[in-house]
């Protein structure tokens, strides 16, 4: 930081300093994130001992996924401000997001009295193997949040899957909405004595959502139960109308054909409910395939088998024809082998069928940019970051094409947020460095080289 910036930052007065608080607290919704992370930073650098502060710096540090950043200022935090419950939520939530549940416990647990802290808490039991506690927190936060249709049909499987079955189906049949309803109307129709609350809620799950399928599958059932044949199958005909893919609708279909007597029409949808269930296991299976493929040929990658792995890449794209991710492995192994032809034409495939990943358009300027075609790299470096403002490679690699092209204002724009993004780059400082001499900035120079050689040394 220059010496007019130290002299500014100590003279700011604290009215100035609130004003700073209100302004990081803000920016996140009104500015892009770097500008709000640069804006958290200086706040909190001025004012260490500010609980609210280290607060805010944490949350956009966790926004751009930098764990341990966060976790060491949301921890800060916590310290400050041990009563603070928003404090403790948002270091337990980081903790458990890093895989550490055992220690988010006890940051959660003091934060009960705000409901996400009760979720939270929830999905920590869950993953620590306690059923029973996981189901307590759950039926908490409902209570809290009503309104939280996911969560109260969260709660509702857990009863299930407890066997509790009772405090499920009073849990679906007092909400409104059309999938409690049809919940409750499978459980009720399990038992000849409730058929006709379950027909009750299957129909007012279906007022609720007409093209409910479960729902009108289950009234179906619940007719056909209580003896009208007729009925049930007008229920099946008309779903069948809307969901022609669903196996589980013509296997209904073709029971119902069948007690009606109707032995070409229920062979004709026994025959589509094995086609259906084929093609889905057929799917289910392809999607392993590709999953196990794909995970063999990045180990054999990372193992330095450059020729295997690219083989492996292939027979992905054997298996599943639009897969994008191998698309950019084979870029990356192509563009590694000097092979910018093929880099390129990889990296195309991959942007022809998925031009909403930022990595695809980086590759593609990165491509262009190593081929000597600047001007047309510029372009796809400015769209990865359009579609991800926290990608630091992106950031060093346009600022680098805008240095070359004497843009060293802009330049050293990029630098910066890239500096934001990897504080501890050294490739970073150098960058920034480089940019600083082209504006004849030696103060600021000298500091960037001084960050790059201490970055440089060998840890011990």
């Amino acid at each position: 930081m220059s010496p007019a910036c130290e002299r500014n930052k100590a003279a700011r007065t604290e009215l100035e300093m609130t004003w700073l608080l209100l302004f990081a607290l803000a920016i996140q919704r009104e500015r892009p994130p770097l500008e709000a992370l640069a804006a958290a930073q200086e706040a909190s650098s001025a004012h260490p001992e500010r609980a609210d502060l280290q607060y805010e710096l944490g949350a956009h540090y966790a926004s751009l996924g930098r764990v341990n950043e966060a976790l060491e200022t949301l921890r800060l935090a916590t310290e400050l401000a041990p009563q603070e419950a928003e404090y403790s939520l948002a270091y337990g939530e980081a903790l458990y997001r890093a895989g550490r549940a055992t220690e988010a416990l006890p940051y959660l647990e003091k934060a009960f009295s705000l409901p996400e802290a009760l979720l939270l808490l929830a999905s920590v039991h869950e993953k620590l193997g306690d059923p029973e506690k996981t189901i307590a927190e759950l039926s908490r936060y409902v209570d809290a949040k009503p309104e939280d249709r996911g969560a109260r049909l969260l709660l509702g499987s857990k009863l299930e899957q407890a066997k509790r079955i009772d405090e499920a189906l009073a849990l679906y049949r007092s909400a409104a909405d059309g999938e409690s309803l049809a919940r409750a109307a499978e459980l009720l129709s399990r038992r000849p004595e409730t058929h006709l609350e379950a027909e009750s809620a299957a129909r007012r799950a279906l007022e609720a959502d007409p093209t409910h399928l479960e729902a009108r599958i289950v009234l179906a059932r619940v007719l056909s139960r209580t003896g009208r044949e007729g009925e049930a199958l007008e229920e099946l005909e008309r779903a069948g109308a809307g969901n022609p893919d669903a196996p589980q609708l013509f296997y209904q279909l073709a029971q119902a054909y069948q007690r009606a007597g109707r032995a070409i029409e229920a062979q004709e949808s026994a025959r589509k409910f094995q086609e259906l269930e084929a093609k889905e296991k057929s799917e289910r299976e392809r999607e392993a395939r590709v999953a196990v493929t794909y995970k063999r040929a990045a180990d054999t990658l990372q193992k330095g088998d450059m020729l295997e792995a690219e083989r492996v890449f292939r027979s992905v794209l054997e298996i599943d024809p639009e897969n994008t991710q191998s698309r950019s492995m084979l870029a990356k192994i192509a563009f590694s082998r000097n092979d910018p032809a093929s880099a390129a034409r990889w990296i195309d495939e991959a942007i022809e069928r998925d031009a909403g990943i930022a990595e695809y358009h980086y590759l593609r300027g990165l491509f262009e940019a190593r081929a000597g075609r600047a001007v047309e790299a510029e372009p796809s470096i400015r769209r990865s970051l359009e579609l991800d403002p926290a990608f630091p490679e992106a950031w060093s690699l346009l600022g680098s094409l805008l240095l070359d092209s004497r843009r060293a204002e802009e330049a050293l724009g990029c630098f910066l947020r890239a500096s934001l993004l990897e504080p501890s780059s050294a490739a970073v400082q150098l960058n920034l460095a480089s940019a600083y001499s082209a504006l004849g900035k030696t103060e600021e120079e000298e500091a960037a080289m001084e960050r790059y050689r201490l970055l440089s040394r060998p840890s011990r």
